[in-house]
């Protein structure tokens, strides 16, 4: 062989062995650039797992706790000329949040510092607990949330809740013939439309299908306090568990009298809200708005006002309540609250007089002494100025006191008539969820629910009270309304509302 022949076969060798080596090094270029590029796959499922993980756990904690409502769309006609009977009707309720979401669950109660309690059934009374008690309350099973501040007082926790009414042909309660909701006061049709027969305030708010967010707990400023709201949205407030009552030196005191009732807390008299004491009567409007304004500024207390009444009667009516029906009477002649002189008795015989029926509810809505609120018409009749001083100094409304309309036939003089009551209570046919228009069908009477007492104020009884008393007989009752000239009565006592987040 030669030399030529050996060149070329060593090139064509060199060749191929470059050619190999070529191909080794780019495989294991190629294998690790596929490797990396599996890594990088990889990486990119393993982040848009954990995203879906993230964001499927963080949809579970927002929603867990919200509702969807489907709204619907009836046709409406207005004819504001007809008249809807409302006489029967229901409470639908619904939980809010501060942003008015719906929830399963009410609000979490705003303590500030005061200390939750829970009834113990072995020594029929309430003891302390943690706020973390899985115990404390469960508003789906009408054990509603307690508690207890320095001064000895109870207090039950009103949630933040949205509501619409649902009125009935009869006491049956089977056959709906219209609506009190955020679209107005609306008469079911044969066809299925609604006819509108009154429109709502300015400044109530809509929430899901049409349920009104009640006044009591929303910030009512914007309106000016038209609708008896508050100058912020409240999670909820705290209401006496029973009738106040006085207390010298830590006893209780037994007003009687004006002499005793008709003065203001100091150092050595106190105010407190406990069962098995005289409840305190014989006092001013003007002295029990100054004494429940002055209860604790740090918690915002307050004289009830009509507003807040309402969302204790609503609650009540509701299945979180009594559903559809109405507390037994405090019949206490001396005035007792709780309807005993005995601790034990009030909880375990008396607990049918709550607002749910058992111990964790309200007392002393139905009977007891009538309760004055913060509510009024300013017609300039002189008994508000001699008894209701504190109310008049700002007569307009704010988040403290609301203040009717009143016919320009009611000038306040001492003519006590059928006619002024009728055309204040027509005056204030677009006020929502005080428990008044709403309840009954005529300002003067028993026209309220459950035949209850249906007084409009006015002329020279120009302060609501509510609840009746023992005198009021049939007519006492969660929706009783009658109208007060403000002054010391042996039958009219009062209530505190704390309100702060």
């Amino acid at each position: 062989m030669n030399n030529t022949d050996k060149n070329n076969k060593n090139k064509i060798i060199i060749t191929i062995l470059v050619i190999i080596i070529f191909a080794i090094i780019l495989g294991i270029g190629i294998f690790f650039l596929i490797k990396y590029l599996n890594s990088k796959v990889e990486e990119e499922k393993n982040r848009y797992r954990d995203f879906n993980v993230t964001a499927d756990a963080n949809i579970e904690t927002v929603d867990e706790n919200n509702v969807q409502e489907e709204i619907t769309n009836e046709q409406i006609i207005d004819d504001y000329t007809q008249i809807l009977n409302k006489s029967y009707g229901k409470i639908e309720l619904i939980w809010v949040d501060k942003d008015n979401n719906i929830l399963k669950t009410p609000e979490k109660p705003v303590l500030n510092e005061m200390q939750p309690v829970r009834f113990n059934r072995q020594d029929a009374n309430f003891e302390t607990i943690q706020e973390t008690d899985s115990n404390w309350y469960d508003y789906s099973t009408k054990q509603w949330a307690n508690a207890i501040d320095e001064n000895g007082s109870y207090f039950v926790w009103i949630p933040r809740y949205a509501y619409k009414i649902v009125y009935y042909s009869d006491k049956n309660l089977r056959n709906p013939i219209g609506y009190c909701d955020a679209r107005g006061v609306l008469k079911i049709n044969e066809d299925g439309t609604l006819t509108r027969v009154l429109k709502n305030n300015n400044g109530l708010k809509e929430i899901g299908n049409h349920y009104i967010l009640h006044p009591a707990f929303s910030n009512d400023y914007p309106s000016r306090f038209l609708n008896g709201g508050w100058d912020d949205n409240l999670s909820g407030i705290w209401v006496s568990k029973f009738e106040v009552s006085m207390e010298e030196n830590g006893n209780n005191v037994v007003t009687d009298n004006t002499q005793i009732g008709n003065v203001t807390i100091s150092d050595s008299i106190k105010l407190v809200s406990k069962p098995a004491v005289s409840s305190w009567r014989n006092i001013y409007i003007s002295n029990a708005y100054y004494n429940a304004y002055n209860y604790n500024r740090e918690r915002d207390s307050h004289l009830m006002k009509n507003s807040e009444w309402g969302a204790i009667a609503y609650l009540t009516y509701s299945k979180y309540g009594l559903n559809a029906n109405l507390p037994k009477a405090n019949t206490s002649k001396n005035y007792f609250t709780g309807n005993s002189q005995t601790v034990s008795e009030v909880y375990n015989n008396n607990k049918d007089e709550t607002s749910n029926g058992n111990q964790t509810g309200v007392y002393d809505l139905s009977g007891g002494s009538w309760e004055y609120v913060s509510a009024f018409v300013n017609n300039g009749t002189p008994m508000s100025v001699v008894y209701g001083k504190n109310l008049l100094e700002n007569s307009k409304n704010n988040k403290y006191i609301t203040v009717y309309n009143n016919d320009k036939s009611d000038i306040g003089i001492n003519k006590y008539d059928k006619k002024y009551a009728d055309a204040n209570f027509l005056m204030n046919t677009l006020l929502r969820g005080d428990a008044v228009f709403e309840t009954s069908n005529n300002g003067y009477g028993n026209y309220s629910w459950e035949t209850n007492t249906s007084y409009y104020v006015q002329q020279d009884v120009p302060f609501f009270v509510r609840g009746g008393d023992l005198s009021s007989g049939a007519g006492a009752g969660l929706f009783s309304y009658n109208g007060s000239s403000g002054q010391a009565s042996v039958a009219q006592g009062y209530r505190v509302v704390l309100a702060f987040n």
